[in-house]
């Protein structure tokens, strides 16, 4: 089988095939103006060609050169001016760095292609926040960042809901280590909304919560009820008493359900980490 706009013999690889069943040469199709309609059929029926795979691995490999050039080539330092005139936007036509394709817009697939990746961001000292206002989740995993590049560029908790859940888990891999790393306070960790079986999975144990400012006048913020507590985390007398929910006061002024609480906190008639407990339960 031959292709029809070079005459020449198709091969096994570097073929594009249309929905219609005509092939041709992957060089032939791009060279005729990117070409998305079979020559030999109805243009107004046919769909985009099959390109294969070999149009993506030389893409692929096309970035990984363009990046490799990129590290081989430190970047100079902007002059005064050119500081100036990179912070106007008609006066930058051209982007030449990872800020300035940012500063237009560009889609992050754009920006790889034009052989730039996530530590070129971080080199550049673009602010987390800059590509979380613009860039969904699934754009910003998909062009390479991870979480230390997150860390490096300045993340901040409430960033985190740019991801899903399982991005979090399966993609950055997240637990309390590496969210404590953060400087995550407990009222950011509750607004995070995370399940009662996500913190546990997370590694946020009981002494990590209360490490972290996990009391009875806190907890709350969590939207979760006394007996969900108990069942995930099985907090001992001490700790239940250190948290603070053998104080009445505390409980009521933190809203919790008395009647509650005494059903689920364990009894206690003796001293307790060298206190004595006086409940008016």
């Amino acid at each position: 089988m031959s292709c029809t706009l070079c005459s020449d013999e198709l091969g096994q690889t570097n073929v594009a095939v249309f929905p219609c069943g005509h092939a041709f040469h992957l060089s032939c199709v791009f060279a005729h103006s990117f070409k998305t309609t079979c020559s030999l059929c109805d243009a107004t029926a046919l769909k985009l060609p099959d390109l294969g795979s070999d149009r993506e691995i030389a893409m692929s490999a096309n970035i990984q050169a363009k990046i490799k050039r990129r590290q081989l080539q430190p970047n100079e330092p902007l002059t005064f001016l050119a500081q100036v005139t990179a912070a106007i936007s008609p006066l930058t036509p051209r982007a030449s760095t990872f800020s300035d394709f940012i500063h237009h817009n560009t889609k992050l697939s754009v920006i790889r292609e034009h052989g730039f990746d996530a530590q070129d961001a971080v080199q550049e000292r673009i602010p987390w926040s800059k590509l979380d206002s613009r860039y969904s989740g699934t754009d910003i995993l998909d062009f390479g960042f991870e979480w230390k590049h997150m860390v490096e560029m300045g993340i901040v908790p409430s960033q985190l809901h740019t991801f899903t859940w399982t991005q979090q888990q399966h993609k950055l891999q997240l637990d309390a280590q590496k969210l404590l790393s953060i400087r995550m306070t407990v009222s950011e960790l509750a607004r995070l909304r995370y399940s009662s079986h996500q913190l546990v999975d997370m590694g946020f144990t009981w002494a990590v919560l209360a490490r972290l400012g996990a009391t009875v006048d806190t907890w709350p913020l969590f939207k979760l009820d006394i007996a969900d507590i108990q069942r995930y985390w099985s907090p001992t007398v001490s700790q239940w008493v250190a948290a603070g929910f053998y104080d009445k006061e505390r409980l009521q002024r933190a809203g919790w359900n008395i009647e509650e609480v005494i059903e689920t906190l364990p009894a206690v008639t003796e001293r307790c980490t060298g206190r004595v407990l006086r409940l008016a339960f």
